[in-house]
């Protein structure tokens, strides 16, 4: 998958499914300093995502210091042709960014990908 670099970044989009509802989500950074996946809440809005009791908050540390957001069990996320199935997804308020998520190394890792910085592609090995 081609990834664009704009603004110092690393971007791409994905693709979220919950509850049956699909939505392609652009601008999202790749971003191998994130531990755990995180979208914006404004962008999955369409999709019936919203904080529910019984989802976990999380919190984290970055160069805009603490953060909070929520976890919630999403049916996909698609990442070029990799798909998780079933898979804990942070959301959050990402106003103030011109971005709307970073793909961290929670499905990095898992999906084993390589990121080819000359090609600026995404790959899985």
């Amino acid at each position: 998958m081609k990834l664009r670099y704009e603004n110092g970044l690393l971007l791409t989009s994905v693709k979220v499914v919950f509850q049956g509802k699909t939505k392609t989500i652009g601008n999202v950074v790749v971003d191998t300093g994130a531990a755990h996946s995180i979208l914006d809440i404004d962008g999955v809005d369409s999709l019936g995502i919203y904080f529910e009791p019984g989802d976990k908050l999380v919190s984290s540390m970055g160069i805009g210091g603490e953060e909070y957001c929520f976890s919630k069990r999403i049916d996909a996320i698609y990442l070029d042709h990799k798909v998780f199935s079933d898979v804990f997804i942070d959301f959050g308020n990402l106003s103030g960014f011109d971005i709307n998520g970073l793909i961290g190394l929670d499905l990095l890792k898992t999906g084993e990908f390589i990121i080819d910085l000359k090609k600026l592609e995404l790959r899985t090995g």
